[in-house]
């Protein structure tokens, strides 16, 4: 069982969120996931270019970055966790970066059937603002949402708060692993999944001229009939 780890708070594995995700990778490991861990503060990923003439043709992005190593890594995992701070009420830089990249895998539905989770931390305002952004924007990879884990920098600071926001990731950690283990469903999520699902299917067989690459993924791998 593999999960891949994605932090994208600029201040690496030692803020508030890489402390949570820290956490629940533990917990994971120890329930005997292997678990890797991508530091976009230490990695280059480049903002998107729009060009899907491009990576939708070729099924590559041009840009020379990291890119290409951590989708790789989320294609070939069981599970995926996101994890941002909240910046002005959405994820961090480095995150939307990473995500506006994730277009042919949304497209492609190559992500569809993984599980994921969601850490998010703030300073003050409420994260729930990035953690309902997430949810909107995960659930058209097709996943499956186990679960979330916000916190305010407060917590953090009180003894007893921090001690069960560390339980909490604990637990998570937990709850990822056996998820996956028991390949759980989510009957509140099927219909949501199946409309992205459908979403994705038609906008691919609709540029299937300009999106060559798409167009032959949904055939072979989704065995699409016209």
């Amino acid at each position: 069982m593999k999960l891949v780890s994605i932090l994208g708070s600029p201040k690496g594995i030692n803020g508030y969120t890489g402390t949570l995700l820290k956490g629940i990778l533990k917990a994971a490991r120890d329930a005997g996931a292997e678990t890797e861990l991508f530091l976009l503060s230490e990695l280059s990923v480049q903002p998107c270019k729009g060009c899907t003439e491009i990576c939708h043709t070729t099924g590559t992005c041009h840009q020379k970055d990291d890119f290409a190593k951590i989708s790789d890594a989320m294609i070939q995992a069981d599970g995926i966790i996101f994890a941002s701070p909240n910046y002005f009420f959405n994820v961090s830089a480095q995150m939307k970066a990473l995500i506006d990249r994730c277009g042919i895998l949304m497209h492609c539905q190559k992500l569809t059937g993984k599980y994921t989770a969601v850490v998010v931390t703030s300073g003050g305002s409420d994260p729930e603002d990035v953690m309902n952004y997430f949810l909107r924007l995960l659930s058209q990879f097709g996943f499956w949402m186990v679960d979330s884990l916000c916190a305010v920098r407060a917590q953090f600071e009180d003894v007893e708060e921090k001690a069960k926001l560390m339980e909490s990731a604990t637990a998570l950690g937990n709850r990822m692993v056996n998820v996956i283990r028991n390949r759980e469903t989510f009957p509140d999520q099927e219909d949501d999944r199946y409309q992205a699902f459908e979403i994705m299917k038609y906008i691919v067989m609709t540029l299937k001229e300009e999106w060559p690459i798409a167009y032959d993924y949904w055939k072979t791998h989704w065995k699409l009939e016209e």
